[in-house]
């Protein structure tokens, strides 16, 4: 089903995506709004980018990285997005940084902190709610909209 509906989704044009692509916004064929909608709008992005780091270290295209192959690059995020948030995570003490000069180009790496591990616990519990409440709230959707008959 969910094959189906990604195939759909990349026949229909859809207005709105057509003017993001008429305005340079969209550089991925494959871009998904909702996709975008669900990780910014909803709160879920700066939860996603401290469960990265709490599985281990990163820099920040690493997070990008990781962030477009979760969503199948249906969304690959700006990082005048991320780069913001890590630096919002890194006043508040959720995450601390250090360069790492090794290899051709320095980067600047990125560890979650035990402060930041505890906001994450906190919002893993909110987010594993909303999500499952989002979830069953689209499928009561997609059930009414798109059932036969």
């Amino acid at each position: 089903m969910e094959k189906k509906i990604i195939k759909l989704m990349k026949e229909i044009k859809m207005e709105h995506c057509k003017y993001f692509r008429l305005k340079g916004l969209m550089r991925n064929p494959d871009f998904n709004m909702f996709v975008v909608s669900f990780f910014t709008v909803t709160g879920f992005l700066p939860f996603y980018v401290l469960y990265l780091l709490s599985k281990k270290d990163c820099y920040g295209q690493e997070i990008i990285k990781a962030l477009a192959d979760a969503v199948n690059n249906t969304w690959i995020p700006n990082p005048g997005i991320i780069y913001p948030l890590l630096r919002d995570f890194k006043k508040g003490g959720f995450i601390i940084g250090k360069w790492d000069t090794k290899g051709k180009h320095p980067k600047y790496i990125y560890h979650l902190t035990d402060k930041g591990m505890e906001e994450y616990k906190k919002m893993h519990e909110i987010m594993k709610i909303k999500v499952a409440e989002s979830k069953k709230m689209i499928e009561e959707i997609e059930k009414e909209v798109f059932s036969n008959g």
